[in-house]
């Protein structure tokens, strides 16, 4: 791990892509840059998955934008959705997604019918 200083003090937009683990950006479960608080970008050298080497915003300069969208699509990602959205306990506390909200910002998912399978349907609408 090798924060950048960055100078922009806020992102308008940021568009995470999601995947079956639950990680967002190079943010993976579990991991240390998790706990990043000081540095805006960092440099990952040991991924879970490859690349092994990646570069990757961090929570607190994603939690800083102004506006969030996490885009899932897909049944195999159905679990982990669920994991991040719904009530589910303190288990799924290191899960990237769920730790993603903004401070003053505004956070949107947008899912397909696959994606959105798991979960409890009385807080969401179409």
């Amino acid at each position: 791990m090798c924060p950048i200083t960055v100078t922009a003090q806020s992102l308008t937009s940021s568009f995470l892509k999601w995947v079956p683990d639950g990680h967002v950006a190079s943010l993976f479960p579990n991991h240390p840059m998790l706990d990043e608080k000081a540095g805006w970008v960092a440099f990952i050298t040991d991924s879970p998955k490859p690349p092994p080497e990646r570069i990757t915003f961090t929570l607190p300069v994603i939690n800083s934008a102004s506006n969030v969208a996490v885009v899932v699509t897909g049944e195999s990602k159905a679990e982990a959705v669920h994991l991040a959205i719904d009530d589910v306990g303190p288990d799924c506390l290191s899960l990237p997604a769920r730790l993603v909200q903004p401070t003053k910002g505004k956070l949107v998912w947008f899912l397909d019918k696959p994606a959105a399978s798991k979960l409890d349907g009385s807080q969401f609408s179409e």
